[in-house]
C-alpha cells in the first residue's frame, strides 16, 4: 500500500492527510517519553516529601506538602497535551486533492 495515498474524511466530510516525516516523529515520541519520565519523578519526589513531611513534621506540614503534591499531578497529563497538539499541527484540510497526493 502507498503511505502517500492514504487520507482520512472527518466526520463533517472534510478530507485530510496527517503528513510528518520519521525522523520527526521519533524526535516527538521521545520527547513524550522524556516529559511522561520527567513528570513521573516530580510528582513521586513530591509525594514522597508529603508522607516525609507528614511523618517528621506533623500534620501542617505533611499537609502543605500534601498540596505541593497534588499541584504536580497534572505533569503526568502534559505528555498526552503535548501529542494531541503535535498530531493537530501534522494535520492538513483539504479542500482539494493537493497537487503533489499521487494520481492512481
Amino acid at each position: 500500500m502507498d503511505q502517500r495515498r492514504l487520507y482520512d474524511v472527518g466526520a463533517a466530510g472534510a478530507a485530510w492527510t496527517a503528513r510528518e516525516e520519521p525522523e520527526a516523529r521519533a524526535r516527538r515520541l521521545n520527547r513524550i517519553r522524556w516529559l511522561f519520565a520527567i513528570g513521573l519523578a516530580v510528582n513521586a519526589a513530591t509525594w514522597t516529601l508529603a508522607g516525609l513531611a507528614l511523618v517528621l513534621g506533623g500534620r501542617d506540614w505533611g499537609a502543605g506538602f500534601g498540596i505541593l503534591a497534588l499541584a504536580t499531578a497534572p505533569l503526568l497529563a502534559a505528555p498526552a497535551l503535548v501529542e494531541a497538539l503535535a498530531r493537530l499541527r501534522a494535520r492538513r484540510r483539504h479542500a482539494t486533492r493537493p497537487q503533489d497526493f499521487p494520481t492512481g
